[in-house]
């Protein structure tokens, strides 16, 4: 059993680190193992329960900080300490995994889809006694390359925070498709603006619900790469924000079939979900296995899902509809190992099936949502993570 954990990301309820994080602590909290915190939590993105159950962390955070700053920046051993490092594509450490090094161990955790695993990466990969990873997309990847030492952890969602809830009728009778992820060409949000294009000349009823702001809108210029897309969306520069709606109507999705929801609190994601006939996910690369769309298959939303990379470990017999044909994206520098593009027809006729046949449709939401709540939740993460760790 892991003992002394030493976590080198932010805690925060806003995006997947943040989660892992704040799930990780909250197991270890209970388990009388509190984690040390090398970076300030951000407690204004909890839930009040979760606040209160992690703020007694605090104290430990700001003595190691202190700590730091009197030896002036340069790296301290952690005794005693097992030391998690969030590492980013490429396995680029952040600024803490410099200023700290755990006595009994030091492992790497990651989600990457950027593939270019070269010799300098694989290098600092092999700096870590271990390296822990969110699906067998990443763990296939970093094998077939040598490096043995390799555990896979399965993120999750929180059942407490996903309540089954009736529809309100917040859209009226109309047929509701969500879509969620930030825009960038990896989420393929543009393969969702083609289908539902066509699927709406066909139902009129339908309207696409969408949760696509980017905390980083710059990077969502990528998405232009799409055949599909002649143009990114534009920044409002009072805002800082995406002109997600404009982006939808000059792709031909007209204005009364189109919602932008902006971004949503963790309270607000379980009732926009339970006013929605489906959910759609042609991604081209998930690192790890897609946060929103487990959150759509754990409300009882019939899901379509891409199947490539970590997607796949979410795909089960009649738990979502899987889009099956895939065609390798163009791989000019050797970095998107896996990305696929999907099929636009197959998008729509999958949609077809949902709106078609309701009792199907049912039968596939209730297959995904008891296979997430029973076998993705973030209480079995944590805990897989922990041994993981030990």
């Amino acid at each position: 059993m892991a003992q002394n954990l030493a976590l080198t990301w932010q805690l925060t309820e806003i995006h997947g680190w943040g989660l892992v994080g704040v799930h990780t602590a909250l197991c270890l909290v209970d388990r009388h193992q509190p984690p040390l915190l090398l970076e300030k939590p951000a407690f204004i993105t909890m839930r009040p329960s979760t606040r209160e159950k992690l703020e007694g962390l605090m104290p430990g955070y700001e003595q190691i900080s202190a700590l730091s700053a009197k030896h002036g920046g340069k790296k301290l051993m952690l005794h005693d300490c097992t030391m998690l490092h969030a590492l980013g594509n490429g396995f680029i450490p952040g600024a803490s995994s410099d200023l700290y090094q755990g006595e009994n161990g030091n492992i790497g955790v990651i989600a990457f889809e950027d593939t270019m695993l070269d010799r300098a990466t694989l290098d600092r990969a092999r700096k870590y006694d271990r390296i822990i990873v969110h699906s067998n997309y990443n763990r296939d990847l970093l094998l077939a390359r040598g490096l043995p030492n390799v555990r896979v952890t399965f993120q999750g969602v929180d059942p407490t925070e996903m309540p089954l809830l009736p529809r309100t009728g917040l859209f009226g009778d109309r047929f509701v498709v969500f879509s969620g992820g930030k825009i960038e060409y990896r989420k393929a949000q543009d393969v969702v603006l083609a289908a539902f294009r066509i699927f709406r000349e066909r139902h009129p009823d339908a309207l696409l619900v969408t949760a696509w702001h980017n905390a980083w809108p710059h990077t969502s210029a990528d998405i232009a790469e799409s055949p599909l897309t002649p143009k990114a969306p534009t920044i409002d520069t009072a805002t800082h924000k995406l002109c997600i709606t404009e982006w939808a109507t000059d792709h031909g999705v007209p204005a009364d079939g189109f919602v932008d929801l902006g971004f949503l609190t963790r309270a607000q994601i379980a009732p926009i979900l339970a006013e929605c006939h489906a959910a759609l996910f042609p991604n081209r690369c998930e690192g790890a296995t897609n946060l929103v769309a487990m959150e759509a298959m754990a409300c009882g939303i019939p899901t379509i899902l891409s199947d490539n990379t970590g997607h796949r470990d979410l795909i089960r017999e009649g738990n979502c509809l899987a889009l099956k044909q895939q065609t390798q994206v163009p791989d000019k520098r050797g970095n998107r190992q896996g990305w696929c593009d999907s099929s636009v027809d197959e998008a729509v006729a999958h949609l077809e099936t949902l709106y078609v046949d309701r009792k199907a449709a049912q039968a596939i939401a209730d297959r995904g949502k008891i296979f997430i709540r029973t076998q993705r939740t973030w209480r079995d993460f944590a805990e897989s993570f922990i041994e993981a760790s030990a």
